[in-house]
């Protein structure tokens, strides 16, 4: 049986489902619920036994059946004002929006759930496992978000200002701060917002750090010097210890950003993408093939995807998606302009200029939308689904 057969068969369940009379008898409402669940126990084994991106599409069946959606799979869900300070994230169902001027939450039906009025000058935003921290990056606002709105208020921890904030799989927060009497601080807290461990460097500063996903370390990048050229020190920490249990310096190079990858680190330089272990040793690492970095998403169930480029301006782009080892999984050479991209679970979406196609992890074409010159940006879900931003509205993306 296709897997075009097995949603068509669910759908025509779930229709006859709703088409029942609203009273009917004990017995014809057991059958009914018995046919759909039979249908949907079978395609269930079926698309398990076949792959899991069959398993998505189910799911996405079920997910979105309510969702009005045209004849390519699109709807509109979010309508917001035009900003183009703006970063938007998706934060479980719903859409994240942070601007200069305006942190805004809005639910999976286009209901604000969450709203405040900042003064950013740099809006930052991280997404973890279920939260997301909101800040800017020199100033000292910092809010830790659900799904449901403010988790808490955590501008009191920012010290002289706030270099980098992130969360990792399980939500622990990793907070690299200015702090008087030192060059900078980091400091992690559990999900609860706890403090668990701080790190005061007298010496180097620091630019960025994390939480691995083992919940008992903590990486951070020094900036600094080594045989009188510029270097980026990664130090590993555990909580048990004020004392670095590792560390490593790329001479050098810069280290862009830290985040956990797995169970291991993935560190982002200017030149290369590398990958640590817990304890510090290399994991792996690959050179970029094309000098310019223009888009990554480290976001993917066990790959990272990043967008190069051949020239520092338009010009020729190659897209790499990079294994949990550091190793070049894939890569696909665009033929358009690449706008953006993202990845989320098994699928990366690529936004070109006129075009939207969604890959699995090896660059396999999965699901393609024409016609998509009204959006700016993309944010790929893990169930296979896409929200495609525009100037002033979000359209989400459902793959048949």
């Amino acid at each position: 049986m296709a897997d075009n057969d097995i949603e068509k068969e669910i759908r025509e369940e779930i229709k006859r489902a709703r088409l029942a009379p609203r009273k009917p008898g004990a017995l014809k409402r057991a059958l009914v619920l018995l046919a759909v669940l039979a249908v949907v126990l079978g395609a269930v084994g079926y698309a398990a036994f076949r792959d899991l991106n069959s398993m998505d599409s189910i799911r996405r069946l079920f997910t979105y059946n309510k969702v009005a959606q045209g004849e390519d799979g699109r709807a509109e869900l979010f309508r917001f004002d035009s900003d183009r300070s703006a970063r938007y994230e998706a934060l479980g169902d719903d859409l994240l929006i942070v601007s200069t001027t305006r942190v805004l939450l809005l639910g999976d039906e286009g209901e604000t759930l969450w709203s405040k009025t900042v003064s950013f000058k740099n809006p930052a935003v991280e997404i973890g496992g279920k939260h997301a921290a909101v800040y800017d990056v020199g100033g000292k606002e910092l809010y830790i978000l659900n799904a449901r709105g403010l988790v808490r208020d955590m501008s009191g921890e920012s010290e002289n200002g706030i270099l980098s904030a992130s969360l990792n799989a399980s939500d622990y927060l990793a907070l690299t701060t200015l702090k008087s009497g030192y060059r900078a601080a980091v400091s992690a807290y559990d999900n609860n917002g706890s403090p668990l461990f701080t790190f005061n460097s007298s010496e180097h500063y620091l630019t960025d750090a994390c939480v691995l996903n083992d919940n008992r370390r903590l990486a951070a990048a020094e900036l600094g010097e080594a045989d009188g050229i510029f270097a980026s020190t990664i130090r590993f920490f555990s909580f048990d210890s004020e004392r670095a249990i590792s560390e490593t310096t790329l001479g050098g190079a810069m280290a862009l950003s830290l985040r956990p990858f797995g169970d291991r680190l993935a560190v982002l330089e200017d030149a290369r993408f590398t990958v640590f272990e817990p304890d510090g040793s290399l994991a792996g690492s690959s050179r970029y093939p094309y000098p310019y970095l223009r888009g990554k998403s480290l976001r993917g169930a066990d790959y990272a995807v990043l967008l190069l480029s051949r020239y520092r301006s338009g010009g020729a782009s190659r897209i790499v998606t990079v294994d949990g080892e550091g190793g070049v999984l894939a890569t696909l050479d665009a033929q358009h302009e690449v706008l953006d991209v993202s990845a989320a679970g098994r699928y990366v979406a690529v936004l070109y200029a006129d075009s939207l196609t969604i890959y699995t992890s090896d660059l396999a074409e999965y699901a393609s939308l024409p016609a998509t010159d009204y959006a700016k940006r993309v944010v790929m879900r893990d169930d296979g689904s896409a929200l495609l931003l525009g100037a002033s509205r979000a359209w989400l993306y459902v793959p048949k």
